[in-house]
């Protein structure tokens, strides 16, 4: 692929991801609060503990996903089709037994509920039935996930987006319906884990229809392969199962050592970090798939390029979007959820914080180094975090104060705090002790380079604009979600113009210049 045609690609499938973002955060915006409205605050907890539970079902991936995107993009250019099926087809039979796994785990989870978790215990038998539903749809949607793999490696997201937006819009209606009726958990358990197969199978279809050349058959089920599979698979693994704890257990912490109640403030601070995280990060979902096709055809040279451009990019979108989300958040939750308990602002400000340094720092060296086959050193690195990130937020779940004052204000169950500095304290110190080393060595810079390429700029533009939105916040408090997202958009024109004028380079500002000109001159000979 020509450096022209990969920029043409990447834009294409972020574009396409940012669509796709920008509807799906519309969709969350709407569907949080018809659920924090709609059910009491135990049934909130119990449904975001599901989600999270059985999250973990990505667990019994053990790599496979990663490894089939890589092998789709490496045999796009080697061509060697017969490999290709065999690994596919091993990887879909193997699943389809590890969905007989997720079933027999889902009724022993079911059998002792009750003692797992604390809430009310007459509702037992219901969320017993939730449980039992949400299972099974696992179970049986697991077998069909790693298409989207599939589409992932043939740098196909625009398919996946389309797939992924209809499902969203398709679950968001029966949700909002479901939770006006009885018993609405156990209706919305249905609703999704079906729309889930039925998304899933669509991705398998298009996969098909798309690359003609896969075929999965028993025929090419091959145990033999599964090795070589393995070698990269594993690690891979061992990376998401650490991705898992870093950002699904916090809420499993705090509703074994403390409510299942709780977990409603921690979820709402943590959805906004998510947010933030996907409406970053769209570009990252074409990064793994070329960083793996450059290096099979042998551009090494585009490699150490890539590096130092995706964390310059993923910077500068990431500084932007963080400035009104730290500035603002306090009104954004009490005119979004009406909620005014200052616990979930500083639970938000720790975890966007944490989020900032992740996606500027460390995302873009994790994604391409992957692919370079460094999976053991970043193995290493990512279970050291998972473990730290686990005790620290046991510990301080514990030791912190659970009732403070801070400035007039009492904030009670305070030492819920102490989970989301679990999470923020190893990632800050690997990220500098780590990934940024990592950068600087595979792009061959120096420290000083690198600074000045990836960050100076970024964070000089930021600290300016962070400086205009709190004069904006202290000028006119921001009462209506109107009012906030008025000072957004004020706050992306006045950081865009900015990054424009002081923040790009001047090959960067005639590279985009020339790219929207052909652009505009190929519309008009069209």
């Amino acid at each position: 692929m020509t450096g022209s045609g990969l920029r043409k690609r990447l834009i294409i499938n972020t574009f396409s991801n940012y669509i796709k973002m920008v509807m799906g955060m519309v969709i969350t915006i709407f569907m949080t609060r018809a659920l924090i409205l709609g059910l009491d605050t135990e049934s909130y907890g119990f449904w975001a503990l599901m989600w999270s539970v059985f999250g973990y079902s990505l667990l019994l991936d053990f790599g496979f996903g990663a490894s089939i995107q890589k092998y789709t993009s490496e045999t796009i250019v080697t061509k060697d089709w017969d490999k290709f099926n065999r690994v596919v087809s091993t990887v879909f039979f193997n699943y389809a037994f590890l969905g007989l796994v997720i079933i027999l785990a889902t009724f022993l989870l079911g059998a002792n509920l009750q003692n797992i978790f604390k809430f009310d215990v007459a509702n037992q038998q219901y969320y017993y039935f939730v449980v039992i539903v949400f299972g099974l749809g696992t179970a049986f949607t697991f077998p069909f996930g790693f298409f989207t793999e599939v589409l992932r490696g043939m740098q196909a997201l625009h398919i996946r987006n389309v797939i992924q937006v209809s499902a969203m819009f398709l679950n968001f209606i029966g949700i909002l319906i479901a939770v006006k009726m009885s018993q609405p958990l156990l209706k919305m358990a249905f609703w999704s884990v079906g729309v889930s197969l039925i998304r899933n199978m669509a991705m398998a279809g298009a996969a098909f229809y798309k690359l003609k050349e896969m075929k999965i058959s028993p025929k090419y089920y091959d145990k033999s392969i599964m090795k070589q599979v393995m070698g990269f698979s594993m690690y891979a693994y061992l990376i998401t199962f650490t991705n898992m704890i870093i950002f699904r257990t916090d809420q499993m912490v705090i509703s074994i050592f403390s409510s299942v109640a709780l977990v409603t403030i921690y979820q709402i601070s943590s959805k906004i970090t998510e947010t933030f995280r996907n409406f970053s990060a769209q570009f990252l979902d074409s990064l793994s798939p070329i960083t793996a096709s450059l290096n099979a055809a042998g551009h090494k040279d585009k490699l150490a390029e890539v590096m130092l451009q995706s964390n310059r990019l993923m910077g500068i979108i990431s500084t932007m979007l963080l400035i009104p989300l730290l500035v603002f958040v306090k009104p954004l939750l009490k005119v979004w959820l009406e909620i005014e308990d200052p616990l979930g602002v500083v639970i938000a400000v720790i975890l966007l914080v944490s989020m900032y340094v992740l996606l500027f720092f460390r995302s873009s060296s994790v994604y391409i180094l992957l692919m370079l086959n460094k999976q053991k050193t970043l193995t290493k690195v990512a279970l050291i975090e998972c473990f730290a990130n686990l005790g620290l937020s046991i510990l301080l779940l514990h030791v912190m104060p659970k009732t403070i004052t801070l400035y007039g204000i009492t904030i009670e169950n305070f030492n819920i705090v102490g989970v989301a500095l679990g999470t923020f304290i190893p990632n800050i110190i690997l990220a500098f002790a780590y990934n940024i080393p990592a950068a600087i060595k595979f792009s061959g810079v120096t420290i000083k380079e690198y600074f000045n390429l990836s960050v100076k700029r970024t964070l000089f533009v930021g600290a300016l604009v962070l400086s205009m939105a709190i004069g904006l916040f202290i000028w006119r408090y921001p009462e209506s979600l109107l009012t906030i997202f008025l000072y957004c958009v004020v706050i992306g024109i006045v950081y865009a113009t900015l990054t424009w004028f002081i923040g790009l380079e001047k090959w960067e500002k005639k590279q985009i210049a020339g790219f929207v000109t052909n652009k505009i001159n190929s519309r008009k000979r069209a």
